[in-house]
């Protein structure tokens, strides 16, 4: 994790995480940044190797502006979206984003942190990363859903399960 920075995401970093995590939407880049910006709890971070921008996660804490968020996140800090561009996985900076977000949590003195993961194979590799970062999975799957804002009628449902780490 040497060469893995994480940092807060800035209004000057937009262009470069645009260019450096192209499989979000540049406009979807741009309202996490602009939600990071609102003083609503959540608070985006940025992994950088090499002064590329490769991944990203997001925390919601406590936004009661956002009444799903609230039950959702069952009175925890709320992960958002951990993701690392597929050529920069394996290096560590899924680790140093979460470190990142855990620290913060600490810091606001959550209980814990919560979380949903995919079932599928797919996700196996980010399944691994939560237990071995002391996160359990609580047993229970269930579907879960989102609608994509930047087209209008695409919904998405997948089997999730949730994960918890307790401090």
């Amino acid at each position: 994790m040497n060469d893995v920075e994480v940092r807060e995401f800035a209004e000057s970093d937009l262009p470069a995480v645009i260019e450096g995590v192209p499989s979000r939407a540049p406009q979807q880049h741009a309202r996490k940044l602009a939600d990071h910006q609102r003083d609503t709890g959540f608070t985006e971070w940025i992994g950088w190797i090499g002064g590329r921008a490769v991944g990203f996660v997001g925390l919601g804490y406590q936004d009661d502006a956002n009444i799903d968020e609230m039950i959702e996140a069952r009175g925890y800090a709320l992960v958002y979206d951990l993701h690392v561009e597929e050529p920069y996985r394996r290096r560590g900076v899924g680790k140093a984003l979460m470190f990142a977000l855990e620290r913060r949590v600490h810091a606001l003195g959550a209980p814990g942190v919560i979380l949903d993961t995919g079932t599928s194979d797919y996700f196996a590799p980010a399944r691994a990363l939560y237990g071995s970062l002391g996160y359990a999975d609580l047993g229970n799957v269930y579907l879960g859903g989102w609608s994509d804002p930047d087209r209008p009628g695409v919904h998405f449902v997948d089997p999730l399960t949730t994960w918890l780490k307790r401090f």
